[in-house]
């Protein structure tokens, strides 16, 4: 797919940035970080400087593939620019989780947890915007038992999930901005995790409501 060259880009960028940094990297450098914010994981600075590309290259590999492997394949079609677009946005997902590793590893002063915490809600509130575009398939979306039975049950569920997603993605990302990090994972965090969990049993939901009518 041409619009997937972006995040070939952003990939190819990855492994270039993490290796004119990998010098700079101290070894061992902070991996991990708790829920207060306090660095709680140390690993290899190889780790830092090309963990993140190597997973945005696993992705920019699957990314293409995923449509060809998916029985309902075909299906893709429709929501060829809204797929892109989601990939493309996952790309540079990781691209800022690395820009965050290698910045903290050298002695930038950042935020971690809110700086993630900002990017997670970014990305779910994208991923909600064109969640309502995407076509029954087995591997992007709502997939539950419910919503691969039935395309109506897909439809519903959709536009209801992106209007879930956008709306915790933002709170999330704006709650993030302001709370004190102590706070952040208890304030943030349920604001993506809970509309996200909440359209498994919505969609069953749907799925009794339209099949007891027919």
């Amino acid at each position: 797919m041409r619009n997937l060259r972006f995040m070939i880009v952003i990939t190819a960028l990855m492994w270039v940035f993490g290796a004119v940094m990998l010098p700079f990297i101290p070894d061992p450098a902070p991996i991990h970080w708790n829920a207060a914010g306090e660095i709680d994981g140390y690993g290899s600075s190889w780790f830092v400087a090309f963990f993140p590309p190597a997973i945005a290259t696993l992705m920019a590999v699957l990314a293409p593939l995923l449509p060809r492997i998916d029985p309902r394949g075909q299906g893709y079609v429709a929501f060829a620019r809204t797929y892109a677009l989601i990939m493309n946005s996952l790309a540079l997902f990781f691209a800022a989780i690395h820009l965050i590793m290698v910045g903290v590893a050298v002695g930038w002063s950042i935020s971690v947890p809110r700086l993630i915490s900002v990017s997670s809600g970014l990305l779910i509130a994208v991923l909600g915007n064109e969640l309502g575009r995407v076509t029954p398939n087995y591997f992007v979306g709502i997939r539950t038992p419910w919503t691969l039975a039935d395309a109506e049950v897909w439809r519903i569920t959709h536009r209801v999930g992106a209007r879930l997603f956008v709306a915790g993605g933002v709170a999330s990302a704006l709650v993030s901005l302001f709370v004190p990090e102590h706070w952040l994972f208890v304030t943030s965090f349920p604001l993506i995790i809970v509309p996200v969990l909440a359209t498994i049993p919505y969609s069953y939901i749907v799925w009794r409501r339209l099949h007891r009518a027919s």
